[in-house]
């Protein structure tokens, strides 16, 4: 991985993993695919989650993904992204939203903690 994307997934203590999408992968992430645009849900599930969370799970630490930062963020994006890991990685539901912390700072952004939640709670693995 890219020295300057580590950079921005920083370890914040031995309680928890940090990412923040704004500054690890992009400010407008959108679309499902590459065919989307490079920023996109299948590549930042790829390229970002699933490693930080199989890391966070094995060692029964929280996985916090930052919102901030994010000036708009496509619905199929978090929807590949965050469902995607229950879909296409067979992570467990229960387990995910265990592991999984969605932090914010700015009230405009909850509607994509919302969505995400809603995402994973409603995913199915393929």
């Amino acid at each position: 991985m890219d020295p300057e994307i580590l950079e921005h997934e920083k370890t914040m203590s031995e309680a928890e993993h940090m990412i923040e999408i704004s500054k690890s992968f992009s400010e407008y992430p959108a679309g499902r695919v590459d065919s989307d645009g490079d920023y996109n849900g299948t590549r930042f599930r790829q390229d970002h989650l699933v490693d930080a969370l199989q890391r966070a799970i094995s060692a029964g630490k929280r996985l916090v993904v930052s919102l901030d930062g994010l000036k708009s963020c496509g619905s199929s994006f978090l929807e590949e992204a965050f469902g995607g890991l229950v879909r296409k990685e067979n992570f467990d539901k229960k387990q995910l939203l265990d592991t999984l912390e969605i932090k914010y700072s700015e009230d405009r952004l909850s509607r994509f903690k919302d969505s995400i939640v809603r995402h994973i709670k409603s995913a199915k693995p393929e």
